[in-house]
Formats: C-alpha cells, sequence, structure tokens
C-alpha cells in the first residue's frame, strides 16, 4: 500500500491532501482549502480534484483563508463526507469580523457562515460530521480499543473504506446525513473488509469563554436580538453593520480563544518500508533515511503558545506522539501560537512545515524557523509558500 501526503503550495492559507492506494483502491482526505492568494489556491485546487474524488475533508476552522477554496473544490471534484468543528455563535462572529477587518469579507463567505451546513449540502456533499470540542481523559491510545475500531468497518465492503469510532445523533437533512462525532473520535481505515493500520484523528480544543464575556454581551447590545449566526450575518451585509461588529471586536480581539481543529494523518505502529520526501511536484521524488516516522499532524490556527491548550492537546495525541514526523505549524509558523515544548515533546519529529505565503504578520516568524532549525537541523525546516518550488510532500510504502 502506497501513501502521499502534500502540503500545497498555495500561499497565506493551506491546503493539505492524502492518498491511500492500493492497487486501484484509492482514499483520499484534504484539510483545509483556501488562501489569501486566490491564482495560486485555484492552480492547487485543480490539481488535487485532478485527481478523482475525495473521501473526506477536514475543516479546521472559518477563517477564509482556510475556506475560501471550498466552493471551487466542490465544483471541481466531489467530496463524500466534510468534517467540521463544532462552533458556536461567537466563533461566527469572529470568523466574520476578522475577515471585514482584512477587507476580504465576500458575500459566499457570509452565504457559508450563515449556514454551513446548508451550504455544503446545497453542493453535493452526502454527509456533514461535526466534531464536538474538548477531550476525553484519557489519551488518545487508550480510548479507542480494538473492538470498537474492529466494529466502525463495513467488513464486506471491497476496496478501502473508513468508520468512525463514535459518531452520535445523526439526522437526516433533504438527502444528506448529518452527525455529530464524540471528541476522541478516530477515523479507522479498511481494505477489503480489514482494518489497517493506518487512522484520521481529529481534535479541537474546547477554549475557556471566561475572557469573551464582555465581547459577547457587547456582541448582544449590538445585535439588539439573540446571537446567532444568522443576526451576525445580517449585521455585517451593511455598511454600519460591519463597522458596529469591529467597534465591538477591537477592544477584546487580542484576547479571543479560537477553536481550530488539529488533524493526524497516519499509523498508530510503525510499518514503513521506504520513506520519500516529494520536495517539488509528485514527479520529483528523492529518497532518504527510511526509518523516519509518517505520521502528519495539522494543527490549523490552533493557540499552541498557550501552555493549557499545548498540555491539552499533547494529552490527547499521547498515543501517537511518537508517530508523528511531520508537524505543520500552527497559524502559519506565527510565533504567538508556538512553543519550543512541541519540539521536544514530539519524539520522532523530522520536519516542521509553515505553510505561509504574502502577508502582513511576519509569518512565519524567524524565531520559530530558528527554534526548528536548532532543534532539527536546516533540513527540519520547510516554509510551504505560494512558490510550486516549495511544494512538500512525503512518499512512503507500507
Amino acid at each position: 500500500m502506497d501513501v502521499t501526503m502534500i502540503q500545497h503550495p498555495v500561499g497565506q492559507g493551506g491546503l493539505f491532501s492524502g492518498q491511500l492506494q492500493a492497487g486501484s483502491s484509492v482514499l483520499r482526505w484534504i484539510y483545509d482549502c483556501g488562501s489569501n492568494q486566490q491564482d495560486r489556491l485555484s492552480e492547487e485546487i485543480l490539481s488535487v480534484a485532478d485527481q478523482g474524488a475525495i473521501d473526506l475533508m477536514f475543516l479546521s476552522h472559518l477563517d477564509s483563508d482556510h475556506v475560501n477554496g471550498v466552493d471551487r473544490l466542490l465544483a471541481a471534484t466531489t467530496v463524500g463526507e466534510v468534517v467540521l468543528p463544532y462552533l458556536n455563535a461567537v466563533d461566527y462572529a469572529v470568523a466574520v469580523i476578522q475577515d471585514i477587518e482584512a477587507g476580504t469579507l465576500s458575500g459566499t463567505f457570509l452565504e457559508f457562515v450563515a449556514d454551513p451546513v446548508k451550504w455544503m449540502i446545497g453542493r453535493g456533499i452526502g454527509k456533514v460530521s461535526v466534531v464536538r470540542v474538548g477531550g476525553s481523559d484519557k489519551p488518545l491510545g487508550e480510548t479507542l480499543s480494538d473492538a470498537e475500531q474492529e466494529g466502525a468497518g463495513d467488513r464486506d465492503a471491497d476496496g478501502f473504506w473508513y468508520g468512525w469510532s463514535s459518531a452520535i445523533k445523526q439526522r437526516s437533512v433533504r438527502n444528506a446525513t448529518v452527525q455529530e462525532i464524540e471528541a476522541g473520535s478516530t477515523a479507522s481505515i479498511y481494505l477489503d473488509g480489514r482494518r489497517i493500520d493506518w487512522s484520521l484523528a481529529p481534535y479541537a480544543h474546547a477554549p475557556t469563554r471566561q475572557q469573551m464575556r464582555d465581547f459577547i454581551n457587547a456582541l448582544r447590545s449590538a445585535l439588539g436580538s439573540r446571537l446567532t449566526r444568522h443576526a451576525v450575518v445580517r449585521l455585517a451585509r451593511s455598511q454600519a453593520g460591519r463597522a458596529l461588529l469591529k467597534r465591538c471586536y477591537r477592544p477584546f480581539g487580542g484576547v479571543h480563544n479560537k477553536v481550530s481543529m488539529a488533524l493526524y494523518s497516519g499509523p498508530r505502529q510503525h510499518l514503513v518500508n521506504r520513506l520519500s520526501q516529494v520536495p517539488f511536484d509528485r514527479s520529483d521524488i528523492e529518497s532518504f533515511c527510511d526509518q523516519r516516522e509518517i505520521g502528519w499532524l495539522a494543527t490549523g490556527d490552533a493557540e499552541l503558545g498557550t501552555k493549557t491548550r499545548l498540555q491539552a492537546l499533547l494529552h490527547h495525541y499521547d498515543g501517537l506522539r511518537a508517530r508523528v514526523g511531520v508537524l505543520a505549524l500552527p497559524h502559519h509558523g506565527a510565533h504567538s501560537n508556538f512553543s519550543p515544548q512541541l519540539l521536544v515533546d514530539l519524539p520522532r519529529l523530522h520536519t516542521c512545515v509553515a505553510a505561509a505565503g504574502r502577508n502582513r504578520h511576519g509569518h512565519p516568524a524567524p524565531s520559530v524557523a530558528a527554534a526548528v532549525t536548532a532543534h532539527l537541523g536546516p533540513s527540519g525546516w520547510r516554509h510551504v509558500s505560494e512558490s510550486d518550488w516549495s511544494r512538500f510532500g512525503i512518499y512512503a510504502q507500507l
């Protein structure tokens, strides 16, 4: 079985694609699909879509530079299931206000934010899954028993199949299924009815809302009604309303604890026969150390510079931390979202990826690049920008 995982050069945003292939059977997934550099994003979307249908699309959060390519992707290929974290009305309000502040707010994004589930089902998605934020008291490796995983798949199915270890509260909407997934649930992968050693494990940490009380009260006062997604979107459609939303947020913008869903893609055991890196494109494969780990941990915009958040994520992935070889740094390599402890507590880490294009925030931070280089050496630092040559990926045979 072959596995290929690639961080695509879309600029200031994110587009990761993964693929398992055994003979003619293929399982494909992506993590985020957005960028502030739209031309590069469009090129990479077409590249991904040309490979065929996508089984799973994970969206870390709703910042436009992580989701503003979803519409184009859905127009170019089919996606079986979309997975996103549970977000409340405050999270949606922050996503809208940040786009207002950046001058990138669009009608399509407002339509999406008003009701993401309805929006995606209207574009042909057959299943939308919402991951509960938080986490089990036990690390991930201890919460998923073999019995749970064996019961998740279709043993009679040919080719690849996946099943969630804990999906609850399913309901039908139009011709689609909407379901909640327990925090700590993992998608186990099956091939010809047998579970294989590969997992897709999302995690969204529940932030504290204590610091946000004044912001929430300001929002409620501005809306003059209940704090809902639709109320925020209605306000954002007028110039006066957008100005009011900005005034609500600016005093508190620095203290918002953003929900951002991480994703581990990789084995639970070390079964790599050959590992290569894909530095520029899929046809240019250079072999390097066979014994490196291939697990890929994507972190979106997680605020891992905060000690409690970092500890929660490391605790959650405790059973998989030794399998992580590639870390996609949080928030495009921002200093405030990074802790050197990440490098220490992922014991077999060999590569850090910073997905950052032209931006006004100084991403990736030189201090982060220096910390990674000091710990992993120059080859351990990968800045994936909008330049095609910056593409980074790995190929392995399992």
